[in-house]
């Protein structure tokens, strides 16, 4: 049945077809195909409606790294054109020194619309924040949603709770030496190959529903995750640590040593798991939800990769 946020796109667009594609806890997704393009409509749910805002805050900066997007004037509704084909299909076959050398240019190249973010009011269109001064803030508020860690949906862990509830004072000490670092900036938190796409020569990321406005280098942790999967390595694997080093190096613009970007970059890691927590709790709302989707063990896990990061390096 169509709402009214695609009556909206058909007025906009006047499409000759319009064509439902999925519906999940977080947004629905709507294919458009007009005379000379094609647009995707996402309709955002729940805590993931600032992204159309976001999204239209950031095309302010001129990056390239945007497709075309349309956002609602009142509505968490988006028309975006279609940005081709993905990282993960277009580097299906390749070997693992070409989709290293592929990476090293996206994060790069984002690493400059971090940089350019700063001047952006992002919490102002509701970007959370995760800024190294409100992390425990943000800990706290993860924690105090009941039944996120129901025994349904935890580790068959004994202690699994107390270990994560623990691991609070590190995390204050941790979020203290970040907050002396670089200052936080759009943070895409779910920037993999699913999420990175390319058409006419042009590299264009998606999906901003995870962003977060946080230290800019807790983006490795998903980025990094991913890469050594799919390479079947380790995080620290020298290939992978020449996309950190290409990242890394469009920070080197204050005087900021290699050692210091590294330390940051440390610290940034052991912390990111807290987003990515809060993130699913945003999308999904609901611990019933969560558990109804196949995702009731999504924020217990990432809570305790935070206990563990924090914990190990305390």
């Amino acid at each position: 049945m169509e709402t009214a946020a695609v009556e909206w796109a058909r007025e906009v667009l006047a499409p000759d077809r319009v064509t439902w594609i999925r519906t999940r806890p977080w947004a629905e997704v709507w294919q458009l195909d007009t005379a000379d393009d094609r647009y995707w409509l996402k309709i955002n749910f729940r805590r993931t409606v600032y992204e159309p805002r976001l999204v239209e805050l950031l095309q302010r900066t001129g990056a390239d790294l945007l497709p075309p997007c349309i956002a609602h004037g009142s509505q968490p509704w988006a028309l975006i054109r279609d940005a081709g084909q993905s990282a993960r299909d277009a580097l299906a076959e390749v070997e693992p020194a070409d989709r290293i050398d592929f990476w090293c240019g996206v994060m790069a190249e984002y690493a400059e619309l971090q940089r350019a973010s700063r001047q952006l009011d992002l919490t102002g269109v509701g970007v959370p924040d995760f800024s190294a001064a409100r992390l425990l803030d943000r800990f706290d508020e993860a924690l105090a949603e009941p039944g996120w860690l129901a025994p349904e949906l935890v580790p068959p862990d004994e202690g699994f709770t107390e270990r994560i509830q623990a691991c609070r004072p590190l995390l204050a000490e941790a979020a203290q030496r970040l907050a002396d670092g670089l200052p936080p900036t759009v943070q895409h938190d779910d920037l993999h190959d699913g999420n990175v796409f390319t058409r006419d020569g042009r590299t264009m990321l998606i999906d901003w529903g995870d962003a977060v406005f946080a230290h800019p280098f807790g983006t490795l942790l998903v980025t990094r995750g991913v890469l050594a999967a799919q390479l079947e390595v380790d995080v620290d694997d020298p290939q992978l640590r020449r996309v950190t080093d290409a990242y890394l190096e469009a920070w080197r613009t204050g005087g900021e040593s290699a050692v210091e970007l590294d330390r940051q970059l440390e610290l940034a890691l052991r912390t990111a798991p807290l987003g990515r927590a809060a993130g699913w709790q945003r999308a999904l709302g609901d611990p019933a939800v969560a558990v109804e989707h196949d995702f009731g063990d999504a924020v217990p896990y990432w809570l305790l990769r935070l206990a563990d990061a924090v914990t190990e390096s305390g």
